[in-house]
């Protein structure tokens, strides 16, 4: 026998050897199925329901400007400056996240590295907040302390099928002897009351509601005033402001 024929069968001897070895292992290689999960866009319509409908449902924003003004019960973690990757490994993995920015840059980057992180259930509000305010649906800011005063608020606001609703829930200290709180809306030089805080369950609490949008009324203001005067319309001493966008 040649060595050139010798040399061909060893070879082929080998690659039978080999294929015989390995064969197995591709085969098993080809059997497994990695399930990739990718985040669902859904329009703010379809994100009311979801957060109405299931309260679990945790509300990320991912910008840097939670404090002008957010989703109600949202928490922030702005996901360019590394706060996000902080905050990652703290997340409950098996919950659903809505994400949502102001720019889809910044939503797109926070919903991916959710999903990168192994977040299975991963929504991103299309569109984003400008959408939301489209919308007419809730919007949350804080209203702050002015001067001496201590406390804080969060009030929020909508325009739902027609109807706007404003609500304050304050924690606050009570007012001075003969005093009440009242509450304001503010647009310019233009404001109109909303009406006397209740004290419920230790908080001073608001609700006004309306068939006129009011939107535009960006301003919220607290104000102490004299119980004897009533609600006169003029304003007196200022508790708590703050500012939707």
């Amino acid at each position: 026998m040649s060595k050139k024929i010798l040399f061909v069968l060893i070879a082929v001897l080998i690659i039978g050897v080999l294929t015989y070895v390995l064969w197995p292992e591709k085969k098993a290689e080809e059997n497994i199925v990695i399930e990739k999960f990718e985040y669902v866009d859904i329009e703010a319509k379809e994100a009311y329901k979801l957060i109405s409908d299931d309260k679990d449902v945790v509300v990320l924003d991912v910008s840097p400007r939670w404090a002008k003004g957010h989703l109600p019960n949202s928490i922030n973690h702005y996901a360019v400056d590394g706060s996000l990757d902080k905050a990652i490994p703290t997340l409950d993995k098996d919950k659903t996240y809505l994400v949502y920015c102001h720019v889809d840059s910044v939503s797109i980057l926070g919903a991916q590295k959710l999903i990168d992180a192994g977040f299975e259930k991963v929504y991103r509000l299309k569109d984003n907040y400008p959408a939301w305010l489209d919308g007419g649906y809730p919007i949350e800011v804080e209203l702050k302390a002015v001067g001496d005063y201590q406390g804080s608020a969060l009030t929020t606001r909508s325009f739902l099928d027609g109807k706007f609703e404003h609500v304050v829930i304050a924690d606050i200290k009570d007012p001075a002897p003969g005093k009440f709180y009242e509450g304001w809306l503010v647009d310019g030089s233009k404001f109109f009351s909303t009406g006397e805080m209740k004290k419920e369950n230790g908080k001073y609490i608001l609700t006004y509601t309306s068939n006129e949008d009011s939107r535009s009324f960006k301003s919220v203001v607290i104000t102490e005033e004299t119980l004897s005067d009533g609600l006169d319309n003029k304003p007196e001493k200022h508790v708590l402001e703050g500012e939707f966008e």
